[in-house]
């Protein structure tokens, strides 16, 4: 033999009591336009933010691609520094030989 379960009557106060305990944890139109609200404004700083983060790194790129090309000159220079400088030992090598 089962026991019954509750009444209608109980179950619908169980149903009541759960609706009343969820309900105002419900976002409202309002709660849900206010949040879009303040998306957005932090959308706009985000984006500010990643702005000025970008240019500061633009910035910093080209001054090292600028680095980068004067190093390359200096080196060069000193290369064909050497170059000359091999030329010349080898032709005075060359002389004595």
């Amino acid at each position: 033999m089962t026991t019954p379960g509750p009444t209608l009557e109980e179950r619908v106060t169980i149903l009541e009591t759960r609706f009343d305990t969820i309900l105002p944890t419900l976002a409202t139109k309002e709660d849900i336009a206010r949040l879009e609200g303040k998306m957005g404004a932090m959308e706009e700083r985000l984006e500010g933010k990643m702005d000025a983060m970008n240019e500061r790194l633009e910035g910093k790129i080209e001054g090292l691609d600028g680095k980068i090309d004067a190093m390359g000159n200096r080196l060069l220079i000193r290369l064909t520094g050497v170059m000359a400088a091999l030329l010349a030992i080898a032709v005075a090598a060359a002389r004595f030989l």
